[in-house]
C-alpha cells in the first residue's frame, strides 16, 4: 500500500508507517524534508486554486492508496486536487482532527470544509472508505503520556491501530462471524479495546454518529487461547451487548505471539 501524507502532520504519520514493510510512504509539503516540496502558499483557498501538478511523480495506477491529512493545516486546500490526480487507484483517506478547543476560528472552519467535503466524497463511492480520528480522543485512549515525543505517541498509536486492523483483514481468524459493512458505509473510525478492563472496555478514537456496523479484531495469544476458558464467554457476550439499535457487530479471534491480548476496532456509518 501506498502512504500519501499532505502536510506536516500528513507526513510523520506517513512516515510513521514506514517501518512495517507493506507500506511506501511519501510525503508532500513546503519543507525540503518532504519527499516531494511544493510551493508555499498564503491560505487554504491558494492551495486549492494552485496546487501543483504531481502526476509525473505520482505514477500509480490501481493500487490502494491512503492519503492523510489534518484540515486545520492551509495545505489541506490542496487535497481534492490531490485526489483528483490519483483518481484511477483505490483511494482512502485518513482524516486527522486537531482539538478544537485549541485551534483558531480560521482552522476550525478549514477543518469543518475539509471534513464534510471528504465525507461527501466517501458517500458518493469516490473514496473506498475515510478514517476519521481525533486527537483528542486517541489522547484519552493512551492517558498520561510525557510532552517529549507526545505527538510521536499519538502517531504510533494511530499507525500500530490501523496497521493491525489491515493484518487482521487478511488473514483467517480461529474463530468469528465477520459480517460485510454495507456498501455504503464508507466513514468509519478505530479504535481499541482493554479486554482485562470491562469498565473501560472501548476508546473510539472519534465520536462517530449514526454507526450501523462494528467489528472487534481479537489478538490473543496462544496460551490463553489454550488456558482461558472464560475468554471466549467474555468476547462473545460484550459483543452480543453492542448488537443494539439496528447495529450489526461481528468479530474475530486471531492467534498472536504477543504476550498481551490485544482488541482493535472499527466503527462504520
Amino acid at each position: 500500500m501506498k502512504i500519501i501524507g499532505l502536510g506536516n502532520a500528513g507526513c510523520k504519520l506517513a512516515k510513521a508507517f514506514s517501518k512495517f514493510p507493506q507500506y511506501e510512504s511519501i510525503g508532500i509539503d513546503t519543507h525540503k524534508d518532504a519527499t516531494i516540496t511544493i510551493k508555499k502558499r498564503n491560505s487554504h483557498e491558494e492551495y486549492d486554486a494552485h496546487f501543483p501538478n504531481l502526476k509525473r511523480k505520482l505514477r500509480f495506477s490501481q493500487e490502494d492508496i491512503l492519503v492523510i491529512t489534518a484540515g486545520t493545516g492551509q495545505i489541506s486546500g490542496g487535497i481534492l486536487r490531490l485526489l483528483e490526480q490519483l483518481q484511477n487507484n483505490r483511494l482512502t483517506v485518513l482524516y486527522i482532527q486537531s482539538d478544537l478547543s485549541l485551534i483558531s476560528e480560521v482552522q476550525k472552519r478549514q477543518d469543518k470544509i475539509v471534513k464534510n467535503v471528504l465525507q461527501e466524497y466517501a458517500r458518493s463511492g469516490i473514496l473506498e472508505m475515510l478514517y476519521l480520528i481525533d486527537d483528542l480522543c486517541v489522547q484519552r485512549s493512551i492517558g498520561e503520556m510525557s510532552i517529549l515525543g507526545y505527538y510521536d505517541t499519538i502517531n504510533q498509536a494511530i499507525v500500530n491501530t490501523l496497521h493491525m486492523v489491515n493484518v487482521f483483514k487478511h488473514s483467517e481468524p480461529i474463530i468469528g462471524n465477520f459480517i460485510i459493512p454495507a456498501e455504503i458505509s464508507r466513514i468509519a473510525t478505530l479504535g481499541v479495546a482493554n479486554l482485562d478492563d470491562e469498565s473501560d472496555y472501548e476508546n473510539w478514537f472519534y465520536p462517530l454518529t449514526n454507526v450501523r456496523d462494528m467489528v472487534y479484531y481479537y489478538g490473543i495469544n496462544e496460551e490463553d487461547l489454550k488456558n482461558d476458558g472464560t475468554l471466549f464467554r467474555k468476547i462473545t457476550n460484550f459483543v452480543k451487548s453492542k448488537a443494539i439499535n439496528d447495529v450489526s457487530v461481528s468479530y474475530g479471534i486471531y492467534q498472536t505471539t504477543y504476550e498481551q491480548k490485544y482488541c482493535y476496532c472499527i466503527q462504520y456509518s
